[in-house]
């Protein structure tokens, strides 16, 4: 993505994201996830999204019109077959661990035409090639009301939605939906999973959600939806916003602690 220089000279100590021009790329050393091979269902160098989030690594979406979104030019189901099996193939040839293998690149991964099917074959090259390491999507959710969206990624190990805020107010100007989203069919989609893992990113400064009265809504929300556990994150790329403040560690670990004293429910600090 282009980071406009401003923007860059904001955040001194964080790194920038390559957008990825093929299907598979890694393996990197993931925060949440060990050595993690990324698989990208997305166009090539192109952030396609149903959210503009102001954090995003990925930067601002490209192509913010829905009515565009069908046309784009998403990896046919026979170049996403030849490439996970070609990468995989030579990875374990040369000895590499995989830990997992997560569906996310660039932008949101379940918007794929044929995402059951491209599922599938990641599974299965993943049964062959590495059968120790867990399947897992990264998503914002709002594709979780189709049913055949829900079955394809309960094939899944891991099954990872972001829930930023838990009111409306915040998770607009957080998230910039793209597309009608309530957070009130989130919670209805999500009981229809198997099981699922919430993704929660926090940011003081031009956008603040750890103030008290959002992180107690967030916190009555995570209650509600009961997820395997909650993984709390601040900044780690360059954003695309400018203004925005990472939260310290001490903070993210002071909101884990609160949502297991009202919940029970864990929270990881990343």
């Amino acid at each position: 993505m282009e980071i406009k220089p401003e923007v860059a000279r904001e955040y001194p100590g964080l790194s920038p994201y390559r957008l990825k021009s093929g299907v598979v790329y890694g393996p990197v050393t993931s925060r949440r996830q060990g050595q993690s091979v990324g698989i990208n269902l997305l166009p090539a160098d192109l952030k396609v999204c149903s959210f503009d989030c102001v954090y995003c690594q990925c930067g601002w979406t490209d192509v913010t019109d829905p009515a565009k979104w069908d046309a784009l030019a998403y990896p046919s189901l026979e170049q996403i077959g030849r490439e996970v099996e070609e990468a995989f193939a030579q990875l374990r040839a040369a000895g590499c661990r995989v830990d997992s293998i997560t569906l996310s690149g660039n932008g949101e991964p379940t918007m794929h035409p044929r995402l059951g099917d491209a599922i599938d074959l990641v599974q299965a090259a993943r049964a062959r090639h590495f059968p120790r390491a867990e399947t897992s999507v990264l998503t914002n959710g709002t594709y979780l009301g189709k049913v055949d969206v829900r079955r394809a990624i309960d094939r899944l190990d891991e099954r990872i939605v972001k829930l930023d805020a838990g009111t409306e107010p915040t998770l607009k100007r957080i998230d910039l939906p793209l597309l009608p989203f309530a957070l009130d069919r989130l919670e209805e989609w999500v009981k229809d999973l198997r099981d699922v893992t919430l993704q929660s990113y926090f940011s003081q400064g031009r956008i603040d959600n750890t103030v008290a009265a959002e992180v107690d809504a967030w916190i009555e929300r995570v209650g509600r939806i009961r997820p395997r556990y909650v993984q709390l994150y601040s900044l780690a790329r360059i954003p695309p916003l400018s203004g925005l403040e990472r939260v310290a560690r001490s903070g993210l670990d002071a909101i884990a602690r609160r949502l297991r004293e009202r919940t029970g429910v864990e929270g990881r600090v990343y």
